[in-house]
């Protein structure tokens, strides 16, 4: 994905609120979200961890994948 990054505006803003009930997500159910699509993307093993996700890639390579909410 090459180009600008998503900004959104803010009526995205209130469309994407009110689609939610007003519920807030926090960092760590959308963590659990992005896990069900990393083997789809991928590859190595993915395992669920108190902070998040922990991935190990098939290289050796090992990252914790975590979501902290910008405010």
């Amino acid at each position: 994905m090459e180009g600008k990054p998503n900004i959104h505006t803010e009526e995205d803003n209130e469309q994407f609120e009110t689609a939610m009930g007003g519920t807030k997500i926090n960092g760590f159910d959308l963590a659990m979200q992005i896990y069900l699509l990393l083997d789809d993307y991928f590859c190595g093993t993915f395992a669920k961890n108190t902070k998040g996700v922990l991935m190990r890639m098939e290289n050796g390579q090992v990252f914790q994948l975590t979501v902290t909410e910008v405010v």
